[in-house]
């Protein structure tokens, strides 16, 4: 318990030395787009866990043609695109558009952008909540349209009720074009060995020993490596 309780001060030590807004929703202005962008690393070991264990050349390697891969795919996709938003961003707006029409909104003051919504009741006992909605702000009492900066169902029951346009409270970064600047970049080829330019040291690894052990996923780990 003690050591847990150290571990903690440790931790809080650590962030009070860090800038707010680097590390949390309330202080970030907005410019994470929420917690997408915070499992980045997860994401990271997931495509690249077939280049673990390899040579140093063939690890490289692997990376660099799946940035090609993945940015060539991703450019068609954008090209092809027929909605305004990528395809995954529309199939979410289509399915909180439709769960939208089940919300019951109340005009309290349109000139201000005041609306209250309310959620239906769900089999389980579930819903029936009552949330502000200051459109004007974009602030909503759920969380969810600050959280995520698209407009959660309960925004586009709002839209409906007064007509005005859905796609105006989305914002940039989600949009086609946004989508297309992304993956414009272009690779080029690497060329062989003999057109490698000579370094001025040689670079020695030595197998680091597998062990299998327990953990989220049975599988093999480093230990005891060297390194150069």
């Amino acid at each position: 318990m003690k050591k847990i309780q150290e571990r903690n001060v440790d931790a809080y030590i650590y962030l009070m030395k860090l800038e707010a807004k680097k590390w949390t929703l309330l202080h970030d202005g907005g410019h994470r787009h929420g917690i997408m962008t915070t499992n980045i690393s997860e994401a990271l070991n997931s495509v690249l866990k077939k280049a673990r264990v390899l040579p140093l050349i063939s690890l490289v390697e692997l990376i660099f043609n799946k940035l090609v891969k993945y940015f060539h795919q991703h450019r068609e996709e954008a090209e092809n695109c027929v909605h305004p938003f990528p395809t995954r961003i529309f199939d979410e707006f289509l399915r909180i558009e439709l769960k939208s029409r089940e919300h019951k909104v109340t005009t309290y003051n349109p000139r201000e952008g005041i609306y209250i919504v309310k959620s239906p009741i769900r089999v389980s006992g579930t819903g029936n909540n009552v949330y502000t909605l200051r459109l004007n702000n974009k602030f909503f009492s759920c969380g969810k349209w600050q959280t995520y900066t698209l407009p959660c169902s309960h925004v586009l029951a709002v839209c409906r009720e007064n007509g005005s346009r859905t796609d105006a409270y989305v914002p940039e970064i989600y949009s086609r074009q946004t989508y297309i600047k992304t993956y414009q970049a272009n690779f080029h080829p690497v060329l062989s060995e003999n057109f490698w330019r000579d370094v001025p040291f040689n670079l020695t690894f030595y197998p680091p020993n597998m062990k299998n052990e327990r953990g989220r996923k049975q599988g093999k780990r480093f230990q005891g490596g060297n390194g150069l």
